[in-house]
């Protein structure tokens, strides 16, 4: 059973991985010691937002170059919480998230994705919303990556990896069809990454 301070703290990390949260104009501090670029499916992203929100609480937001968050199209984020907590109740927090997401919202799915030979988890879900305006609507798909860690001064703590990739409008259609075939290949990459070594 998580004790309410730290659920409040693990509720926070999974929440903040959402890329509708809303990115301030604060200084960018790379938080975590994470060497950069990061490199995914052959795009490469740049630290462009980062925050401390909580004592044991850090996020980090990746771009790639002439990309915004209004309007992304791909998207990497690292989030990290220092934590005696299991990758099973992070991965709960989420799903729970979902669930509730997916009441008021049919385009919503999701699959849970274990590894028993690491204990890690990953969740590929897609969300997405139905505008007045076929232009305004937009399709998110975003893989996570679950893993305890611990840091390099060896600190325990869980890091959340995700990539997220946005499609708009007349873009949706043509990139559901081609999901269809190339689910795998995205989930699979994350899988495979040497996640980055936590500097704090």
């Amino acid at each position: 059973m998580l004790t309410k301070p730290l659920f409040s703290c693990l509720l926070t990390l999974i929440m903040l991985s959402d890329p509708d949260f809303a990115q301030s104009p604060k200084p960018i501090v790379n938080y975590l010691g994470i060497q950069t670029p990061i490199s995914v499916q052959k795009k490469v992203y740049r630290l462009a937002w980062s925050a401390h929100p909580e004592a044991s609480l850090y996020k980090h937001e990746y771009l790639v170059t002439g990309d915004d968050f209004s309007k992304y199209k791909s998207m990497v984020g690292i989030d990290f919480v220092l934590t005696e907590s299991s990758v099973d109740q992070a991965v709960a927090t989420k799903l729970r998230e979902l669930d509730n997401l997916k009441s008021s919202n049919p385009i919503v799915n999701y699959e849970l994705i274990k590894n028993p030979a690491t204990g890690e988890k990953m969740i590929d879900c897609l969300i997405g919303n139905n505008a007045a305006n076929e232009r305004d609507n937009l399709v998110e798909r975003d893989v996570f990556r679950f893993k305890a860690v611990k840091t390099k001064s060896g600190q325990r703590g869980i890091l959340l990896f995700m990539v997220s990739n946005r499609k708009y409008g007349a873009e949706i259609t043509p990139f559901l069809t081609t999901l269809k075939v190339d689910k795998p290949l995205l989930v699979n990459e994350v899988a495979k990454l040497t996640l980055p070594t936590i500097h704090l």
